[in-house]
């Protein structure tokens, strides 16, 4: 067994058993929420020990180089200290404002007492006590990230941070994560941005940055939903687009379409409108199969997999 000591207290893992699992098991509380190393909620730091590298993928070369891990990915096979990565990392906030984008999303605005060192399009852990969820960051503006948060009935943190009653709540924030945001590196490349339901949000900050920042590509923005009502900020983005020459927006449902609200699975709306993605480059969020299969069909259909950036959502079951 391999023994690992946190917070003074040491603790033996079975064969295979990863950190995270182990800790809760031993009684020990760690935020916690997809287990699949997509949130970045379990993060912790390595005082000794060598981490695993299955435990550090998605992690910025800084977050690195501190030795954090991801503890649901950890699977160590010799002794490890560890600790809260939070130390350093945890930045104190507070609800700004709360607005609603649509009947089951809202918009969060988080005010922090020090700017992250980040941008738009990554994503950030949201802690209120002992709970822990991750959001995308739909614009950040010095100290302050907008979030779009997809209201969980009966969730855990979800309802409090949809909720206009909340503004004003203390809430920390740890990050942030996710390799999905823009670079200026050629402002004359083929951008497809591609997301459904809260995938819109990184898509948002990364769509704004490239424009705030002259690119001269052409952009496909494409946001999927079941139905139009899942569908949000479509007035907005279609705005627009009537007002950047270069920008395509296309919403799509699987079904309901109507007027300009194509039908049709987003992988199969994609290439229909970007039958030859060579040269594109590609952001992917939403859920896990969708970013999964868009990744697959994009990159048969001609993109670079080094052009294809993708960030799969994977929902904790208690919100």
């Amino acid at each position: 067994m391999t023994k690992i000591s946190f917070g003074g207290q040491t603790h033996e893992l079975t064969p295979g058993q990863t950190v995270l699992d182990g800790l809760l098991a031993a009684g020990e509380e760690i935020p916690h929420a997809c287990r699949a190393g997509a949130c970045g909620a379990c993060l912790l730091r390595a005082e000794s020990g060598a981490v695993p590298e299955p435990a550090q993928v998605g992690l910025s070369v800084a977050l690195k180089a501190r030795g954090c891990f991801l503890a649901c990915q950890c699977r160590p096979t010799e002794p490890m200290i560890v600790r809260p990565a939070d130390e350093g990392l945890l930045v104190a906030g507070r609800l700004a404002s709360v607005e609603a984008l649509s009947s089951s999303v809202a918009k969060v605005v988080v005010e922090l007492e020090a700017p992250l060192e980040g941008v738009a399009g990554q994503y950030v852990s949201v802690r209120r006590g002992p709970l822990a969820r991750s959001y995308s960051i739909a614009a950040m503006r010095g100290s302050t990230i907008e979030l779009h948060v997809r209201r969980i009935d009966g969730g855990a943190l979800s309802p409090f941070l949809c909720d206009p009653a909340s503004t004003g709540a203390a809430v920390d924030v740890t990050g942030p994560f996710g390799s999905c945001f823009y670079v200026p590196d050629d402002l004359s490349r083929v951008l497809v941005l591609a997301g459904t339901g809260t995938g819109l949000a990184p898509l948002w900050g990364i769509l704004h940055d490239a424009i705030e920042h002259g690119h001269m590509g052409q952009i496909w923005l494409f946001h999927g939903a079941v139905e139009p009502d899942g569908l949000y900020l479509t007035a907005e983005l279609a705005a627009l687009a009537r007002a950047t020459p270069n920008l395509r927006f296309v919403p799509c449902v699987l079904r309901g379409g109507r007027g300009e609200i194509e039908e049709g699975s987003i992988d199969d709306v994609v290439l229909r409108h970007v039958p030859k993605p060579a040269r594109a480059r590609v952001f992917l969020c939403g859920a896990p199969d969708m970013v999964a299969k868009m990744k697959k069909r994009i990159y048969l259909a001609g993109a670079s997999l080094w052009d294809i950036s993708g960030d799969a959502f994977v929902p904790s079951s208690a919100g």
